[in-house]
């Protein structure tokens, strides 16, 4: 693959050798690139997951750690603003080792015994992150086979969870038995480990860059599409929905069952790993369901009235609910609020025009990170007010009801006449 990718196509495109072994290995691109979005989003999550033990050394109430979370999301939104191209510019391989060793780096700095801090490690990991998933995603859309787009997606988007998984089993274990600081070192280890590794390939998976692409103008492109289409603009106010509400659920689970029902760390975070685990296997159960009826849109609006049903069965929990129905309720959660990313990807990708799937991906993508950052405050709003997590719990309910009702337009409006991915 010897020809520069222009600005305006990013990860859509393609040469006439996507899907094959000859620019460095479907396989391998599948596993290092589900690896890079797990130790990703485990870096990304760790603090929420050791919150009660990390906040008392910055001497704040373990509840603020959901600010932190959505500091990293509004400088996630960031990199996406301002850095929708660099995948083509520096090459997607590049960016994946900048995006991954900067996040390790600043969950590095977390260590610093002062809020201030956290705060400028967060903006730091959050610009980090926020460059890992587009160049992911221009990597796959090369080497993918067209008949597997859905399901690799899908598995790529698995290693999100399972990121968390790992943040909310192994930190509180960590944290409790020799210091939340260790689980940070090794943490940032694996994300700088994993930078390093990648360089392997990236003579082969950087052949496309185009030194001379600016790192804007996709952006700009994309956000002017989900703007004047209807569908998209729907598809785009219920990932923000969606996102909101997943990460609502990845932030506070652990604070709400040690500190409003009573749980230990290390059982809290065994229950964030139910629902995490649930939410891995309702993610590639969707995106095969999305694949077989070829309806990506009624699924995630199947999704999102479970939300409101699981919302709806959160608002009485108490302390002295039985463990087992506690186990029941979160993984519940997790298989309605995690399944979503697969299905939602790939619509964008149908709905949208020839050649601009990275433009309009990215263009979504600021609508799920705005639900990133704004969930977790309101859901820290609403527990300041009633002084009930089951009641913040509950508030889902009302933004998966407006996910629903964007999702049943979007299934009344046509694609767009110009195509898109099939």
């Amino acid at each position: 693959m010897n020809r520069k990718v222009g600005a305006g196509e990013g990860f859509a495109a393609r040469s006439p050798q996507a899907g094959t072994d000859q620019s460095g290995g479907f396989v391998t691109a599948v596993i290092l690139l589900t690896g890079a979005s797990m130790f990703g989003t485990t870096g990304a999550t760790l603090l929420p997951a050791i919150a009660p033990e990390a906040a008392r050394s910055y001497g704040v109430p373990a509840v603020y750690i959901g600010y932190q979370f959505s500091l990293v999301a509004a400088t996630m939104m960031l990199s996406l603003v301002f850095l929708p191209n660099l995948s083509v510019r520096w090459g997607a391989c590049r960016t994946n080792q900048v995006g991954l060793a900067l996040t390790g780096l600043m969950l590095l700095a977390t260590l610093i015994p002062h809020p201030l801090a956290v705060v400028l490690a967060s903006i730091g990991m959050g610009l980090g992150y926020g460059l890992v998933m587009p160049a992911i995603s221009h990597l796959l859309m090369r080497f993918t086979p067209p008949g597997r787009l859905n399901v690799v997606f899908s598995i790529q988007q698995a290693g999100i969870p399972l990121g968390s998984i790992v943040a909310a089993s192994i930190g509180p274990a960590i944290a409790v038995t020799v210091g939340w600081r260790y689980a940070v070192v090794l943490a940032a280890a694996l994300l700088i480990g994993l930078a390093l590794v990648l360089q392997w390939r990236r003579s082969l998976w950087d052949e496309d860059h185009d030194p001379s692409a600016p790192a804007g103008r996709s952006l700009r492109t994309g956000l002017g599409m989900v703007v004047r289409d209807r569908r998209l603009r729907l598809l785009a106010v219920a990932g923000s929905c969606f996102s909101g509400v997943q990460f609502c659920i990845a932030t506070y689970t652990v604070v709400a069952l040690v500190e409003g029902i009573g749980l230990a760390l290390v059982q809290a975070g065994l229950v964030l790993t139910t629902a995490q685990m649930f939410g891995v296997a309702s993610r590639i159960f969707c995106g095969w369901i999305a694949d077989r009826t070829g309806d990506a849109v009624r699924v995630l609006a199947w999704l999102a009235g479970s939300i409101v049903l699981a919302g709806l069965a959160c608002y009485p929990l108490e302390p002295g609910w039985p463990i087992v129905a506690i186990y029941a309720l979160f993984a519940a959660l997790g298989a309605a609020t995690i399944g979503w990313p697969g299905a939602f990807l790939a619509e964008v990708g149908r709905a949208c025009p020839p050649g601009q799937v990275a433009a309009s991906t990215a263009a979504t993508l600021i609508f799920t990170n705005l639900g990133k950052t704004t969930g977790p405050i309101l859901f820290a709003a609403v527990f300041t007010a009633s002084g009930r997590y089951g009641t913040a719990f509950a508030m889902v309910v009302v933004v998966a009801a407006i996910a629903a009702a964007c999702l049943v337009a979007a299934g009344r409006s046509p694609r767009s006449a110009r195509g898109g991915i099939a």
